[in-house]
């Protein structure tokens, strides 16, 4: 793993390198290699060079460079220069020679271990079950992260790249009669356009779309991919909602107030907020403070708190995340 922690926005930008990654182009030598040129890097990533460090492999150097030529560029041959730090091409125009820094003429990939290792760790998969990242499936293309708890079972998660290019080698995988029936196929390109069904009752998302997108820090919405598994192969989903609840962390977050999460302490407390996210997904936004309770405390029907502020006696930060607008009714605060 790196030793640079990574913010959403960068682990972002690292899912379009590592589907980039796969490209092939000629190097200096005249050799095939596959992954981005640097400047393609700059353009794509906002990513620091050093904090690309072991995240991404310099595989080679780029035969050819987009010099440019007027309002466009033209691709020209990229020469070795006496000087290690740079390459040298004839300009287009005045065919006068330029330089290029060895940096920018760099062909960079993604590692794959770093970067499946890390989607893993989002999806608390056990490190004894992600073998399948070290051996490859298709080789390049498709890996087995391992069994990831989505929803209340146990889920086969792959992960796969070049979709586009690949479709029919991966449906091909997927409708072996070894294989189970059902899993989740995470990509980092695009997803596949709904009117493709997917092999058996597979599901296809992109790591893009599963991302929450308003937190700093990389999470990925489990009940989101619940729903997507849950989902007719032809269904749609509802749009993402203004707050969400990471059952494993017990960490609400509601999208106005993102950088400020409620990491939940008691678990009756967790329970009650877990009730409250998984009643607000089916559009019940204010509950009674008796259903709530009875959610919090489902082995205890008489005695438990018969108020929500004893059941959150002591949590000082209750009234900043749910407010009760009307007598005995509870919901989330948005604003």
């Amino acid at each position: 793993m790196s030793s640079h922690p990574l913010s959403t926005q960068s682990l972002l930008d690292l899912t379009d390198l590592f589907e980039h990654s796969r490209q092939p182009l000629a190097d200096i030598e005249g050799q095939r290699v596959c992954g981005v040129p640097g400047w393609d890097v700059a353009r794509m990533t906002s990513l620091a060079p050093n904090a690309m460090e072991g995240w991404v492999d310099c595989v080679g150097y780029a035969g050819s460079f987009p010099a440019p030529c007027g309002d466009e560029r033209v691709s020209v041959n990229l020469e070795d220069d006496d000087d290690p730090s740079r390459y040298r091409y004839r300009c287009p125009e005045t065919f006068r020679l330029k330089y290029v820094a060895a940096a920018e003429a760099g062909v960079y990939a993604v590692r794959p271990a770093a970067f499946l290792g890390t989607v893993a760790e989002l999806l608390a998969i056990p490190q004894a079950l992600r073998k399948g990242i070290d051996a490859p499936t298709i080789n390049g293309i498709l890996w087995n992260l391992g069994k990831a708890r989505i929803g209340p079972a146990h889920t086969d998660v792959w992960f796969v790249r070049g979709l586009d290019q690949s479709v029919e080698d991966v449906f091909r995988h997927f409708h072996a009669p070894t294989l189970p029936d059902q899993g989740l196929i995470l990509t980092s390109g695009r997803p596949l356009p709904e009117f493709i069904r997917p092999p058996k009752n597979y599901r296809f998302a992109a790591l893009r779309d599963v991302l929450v997108d308003y937190v700093t820090t990389p999470t990925l919405d489990m009940d989101l991919l619940h729903r997507i598994l849950a989902a007719p192969a032809d269904g749609t989903l509802r749009p993402v909602l203004p707050v969400h609840f990471d059952a494993y962390t017990n960490t609400l977050t509601i999208r106005s107030k993102s950088n400020k999460p409620w990491v939940i302490k008691g678990e009756r407390q967790a329970a009650a907020v877990r009730y409250m996210y998984e009643q607000a997904l089916n559009n019940r936004w204010l509950l009674s403070a008796g259903e709530i309770l009875a959610a919090a405390y489902p082995d205890k029907p008489t005695a438990r708190s018969q108020r929500m502020q004893n059941l959150f006696s002591g949590n000082t930060e209750l009234d900043d995340y749910i407010f009760n607008p009307e007598k005995g009714k509870y919901g989330f605060r948005l604003d």
